[in-house]
């Protein structure tokens, strides 16, 4: 068996992907096309290629399929990052474990995305063997496919706040894809959560093992809130996964002098960054 050909699966010389001839927001920007050429493995590569079962939508997609100018000179691009699958050719030089057949799952770097246009909405998708990893049994396509972005990024916020037992955290945005992961993460480490979301999602945030749930839009100033609610029993550490700068300009009021608030990013009414009380 050549390193680039698959031992048993067929690989279609053409294939289907979603392709963004323009800008704007998904429903218009994207298009689906049936005559993309089907990324080959060179054999002497660590490379392999994966048939996709399924791609994870991020927000960052979404703002670069509305605000990333389409190049003339540039054939379409393929937008997403994240995605699983099953390889269906790997080079010579890539692990073992990841042998044709393998489940996976995988990511593409922004270079690859932006400039070259090899994202992850598309049939089969080519990255370097470093980019995925092979999957336990006991987690299916569908879960895995979301883990990468969302997942990494409540790990490095966990592991940032060090939460550990018998911590107090404040989780905002408990609900979000970041949210949900970050809540069990916070709870395997003996965590006292408190998740804030609205009120529509607090099946969602219960069910995931928080110990208090509070519904933002009950008050008028969640800041405020949380200094009469909590001023007396401050967090740990407050872990904003939706990007409320408020909840930083005055954590002071509930969160402790050595503790930490951490934002992931620009999602809400401010600027984000990781800072220290």
């Amino acid at each position: 068996m050549s390193p680039s050909t698959p031992s048993t699966l067929s690989i279609p010389p053409m294939m289907r992907a979603w392709i963004r001839p323009s800008r704007g927001p998904p429903a218009t920007a994207l298009k689906l096309s049936s005559a993309q050429p089907t990324p080959t493995v060179a054999a002497d590569s660590a490379d392999i290629l994966i048939r996709v079962s399924h791609s994870a939508l991020q927000f960052s997609s979404e703002f670069m399929l509305r605000y990333l100018p389409v190049l003339p000179f540039l054939p379409p691009r393929v937008p997403e990052l994240e995605f699983s699958g099953t390889v269906v050719a790997a080079g010579s030089r890539a692990p073992p474990e990841l042998n044709v057949g393998a489940r996976v799952v995988a990511f593409h770097s922004l270079p690859a995305v932006i400039l070259w246009g090899e994202g992850a909405l598309a049939e089969y998708v080519r990255v370097p063997a470093a980019q995925a990893t092979r999957l336990p049994d006991e987690i299916d396509l569908v879960t895995a496919s979301g883990l990468v972005g969302c997942g990494s990024t409540a790990l490095k916020m966990a592991r940032t706040a060090a939460v550990g037992a018998g911590d107090r955290v404040l989780i905002n945005g408990a609900s979000s894809s970041v949210g949900s992961v970050l809540v069990q993460i916070c709870k395997m480490k003996g965590a006292t959560v408190v998740g804030v979301a609205s009120g529509k999602n607090e099946g969602l945030v219960r069910g995931l093992g928080v110990d208090e749930f509070v519904d933002y839009t009950a008050h008028t100033s969640l800041p405020a809130y949380l200094k009469s609610e909590y001023g007396t029993v401050p967090f740990d550490a407050i872990l904003d996964c939706a990007g409320v700068q408020a909840l930083y300009t005055h954590s002071a009021d509930y969160v402790k002098p050595a503790g930490m608030v951490i934002n992931v990013g620009t999602l809400g009414d401010g600027v984000g960054a990781t800072f220290r009380n």
